[in-house]
């Protein structure tokens, strides 16, 4: 996982209101769509950038009374910092773990991109 392709992907609005939808308790994508007026297309387009960065995760599926069995995804994201310092841009992301009851341990990334130099570009 890259920082800064983690970075860019939270800003999307979309993105920022399903980490934010599922950060206290999981949700399924039917529910996120419905409580951020997204639509269901572009939230399981979402959902599943999301997984794949790592971000999110399927904590279940839950049983309806219809026989459906809707996913409900729930956030890793702890935290997400962007510095810009010195002709340089940091990242750091740091995630929780997928099962709070076997990993107690979080996931930190970081990564530096620096400036090119102007005089080296001509």
């Amino acid at each position: 996982m890259e920082a800064l392709q983690v970075t860019q992907t939270i800003m999307d609005e979309y993105s920022a209101r399903i980490l934010l939808g599922t950060f206290d308790r999981p949700a399924s994508a039917i529910d996120l769509g419905r409580r951020f007026g997204i639509p269901i297309t572009a939230c399981y387009r979402r959902i599943k950038e999301l997984e794949g960065l790592g971000l999110i995760y399927c904590e279940r599926a839950e049983s309806t009374r219809n026989g459906r069995s809707p996913l409900l995804y729930r956030s890793r994201l702890k935290s997400v910092r962007i510095a810009f310092k010195d002709g340089k841009i940091r990242a750091r992301v740091e995630l929780g773990p997928m099962d709070l009851a076997s990993a107690p341990e979080n996931t930190v990334t970081e990564q530096v991109m620096n400036s090119p130099d102007p005089s080296s570009t001509a």
